[in-house]
């Protein structure tokens, strides 16, 4: 992976939320044949892509500017850009067209009542709004019966839902990129075998596996609330502020995030998706995934697709 002269990522992890890639970025980021960006969401091109080749060149390469030179892989991970794949993926070509990309999905129902439960911890989403009353607000926003500042959500929290039919937003990419230069994995594998996973992807990045023997799996970025929320919102705001340092200290951030988490976490329990909430859901992600399996050609993970049983259950109801 041929680094070029001004320092810019030859390798994302583009998608999606809550699926493990903060965990990814920080396994990697102290891989020594990897160098990381300042800041793991870049978002840079979501929000900081001009169209002009020499300008986008010079902003997009301050993210980069500890690279040392050495390390074959110059990585960012930016989630979000799987669900603006219609303007992120053209960007992407037009600027690293020879970038690498990877994107760890997870189960569609799950993805979503964890991202529900991250905004809320986030304080994106009243601790009053129910995941019922989200879902309910998403489908409004969805159908165009109402408008984001009618749902009183923000219009990304609103689209959630939807970012859960993954094969359209992949479509968009595999439609600018080949498929030698894109990788698909899976939440599960990572949750039920971090090694095998990283031992995978090393091998699509072309760095050196045998560096994850002995190494310590350890989740990053785990959902929580806290308890008071003012001082909540002042410790959200100091972690964003001090990202570009604590990202380069990951021992140290997990100190950090280890002590505020005693100081301030929320030990009120989360209420289990209603059932026959979780079956619609099912029902809604369905047609979605069997595209999904037909696009990649590998089998999903275990509880991804609705078994014979549970699809004659569901046309009984």
């Amino acid at each position: 992976m041929k680094q070029t002269e001004t320092t810019l990522a030859n390798f994302l992890i583009a998608g999606a939320d809550k699926a493990g890639t903060t965990s990814v970025f920080v396994y990697l980021s102290q891989h020594p044949e990897v160098s990381a960006a300042i800041r793991k969401e870049t978002d840079f091109f979501r929000h900081g892509y001009v169209g002009n080749c020499e300008s986008d060149r010079q902003e997009y390469s301050r993210y980069f500017r500890e690279y040392s030179g050495s390390c074959p892989v110059v990585m960012e991970a930016s989630p979000a850009y799987l669900g603006d794949a219609s303007i992120v993926a053209p960007r992407i070509k037009a600027l690293i067209p020879n970038a690498k990309i990877l994107f760890i999905l997870r189960e569609p129902v799950d993805r979503l009542y964890s991202s529900f439960n991250f905004h809320v911890g986030k304080l994106n989403i009243p601790d009053n709004v129910t995941f019922t009353d989200f879902v309910e607000r998403c489908q409004a926003y969805e159908q165009g019966e109402a408008m984001s500042a009618e749902l009183y959500l923000k219009e990304w929290c609103l689209r959630t839902l939807g970012f859960g039919r993954y094969d359209g937003y992949l479509r968009l990419f595999y439609d600018e990129f080949p498929r030698s230069q894109i990788k698909v994995m899976f939440f599960e594998s990572l949750r039920d075998d971090a090694l095998g996973f990283m031992t995978e992807l090393s091998e699509f990045i072309e760095i050196d596996p045998g560096f994850w023997s002995g190494y310590e799996f350890r989740k990053s970025n785990v959902t929580f609330a806290g308890r008071n929320k003012f001082l909540h919102r002042i410790a959200l705001h100091a972690n964003n502020m001090a990202e570009p340092i604590l990202r380069q200290r990951p021992e140290l951030k997990h100190a950090i995030v280890n002590f505020y988490k005693a100081l301030n976490k929320s030990e009120a329990p989360r209420q289990p998706i209603p059932e026959d909430l979780y079956w619609r859901l099912k029902d809604y992600y369905e047609t979605s995934n069997l595209a999904l399996k037909e696009l990649l050609n590998v089998d999903l993970p275990g509880n991804w697709l609705l078994t014979d049983d549970q699809r004659a259950r569901r046309l009984q109801r």
